[in-house]
């Protein structure tokens, strides 16, 4: 009964081209679309519903133009003006950034240099005020080095807001 089960269920799962059923030698069995090989025995198999065989349709001509761009066009615009949108804002965000980096780094100078005026005129103060204006050095090149990284953002920014067109 297992058996029967099994070979019915290996049946219904067999595409409908499968036309054969071949038992080997050692008993096993298979389902092929070619017939089996001579030392096998063989049972040709008719399915219960034959599959309707595909039909390839003869490419049609494109509808003609109503007036209305085709929905694929439809969408490639779309798509395009939300890519434009989206350079125009990113454009916007990254010039913004450069400019915020640039306020805070000013502000860094001013409350850096606002310092000297507690050094002393000896040589504690003297020592002071090179400390400061090594701090300022040091914070006016991380500034340099982190806006020319932005300004390359801005840049590539820009360019991709051109190639789409957006102002």
């Amino acid at each position: 009964m297992r058996r029967l089960f099994a070979i019915a269920i290996l049946a219904a799962a067999q595409p409908s081209w499968a036309l054969y059923k071949c038992v080997g030698a050692g008993g096993s069995t298979s389902f092929q679309e070619t017939p089996c090989e001579r030392s096998q025995a063989q049972t040709a198999i008719k399915p219960l519903v034959e599959a309707p065989k595909p039909t390839v349709a003869p490419p049609s001509e494109p509808p003609a133009p109503t007036g209305r761009p085709s929905l694929d066009q439809q969408l490639k615009e779309a798509e395009a003006d939300r890519l434009k949108t989206q350079a125009g804002y990113t454009l916007r965000d990254k010039a913004n950034q450069l400019e915020r980096h640039q306020r805070a780094c000013d502000a860094q100078q001013r409350e850096i240099l606002a310092n000297t005026a507690r050094a002393r005129n000896n040589l504690a103060g003297a020592t002071y005020a090179q400390s400061i204006a090594t701090e300022a050095n040091a914070a006016a090149v991380r500034c340099e080095t982190r806006a020319r990284e932005l300004q390359a953002e801005v840049d590539e920014a820009r360019r991709q807001c051109a190639a789409r067109g957006c102002s």
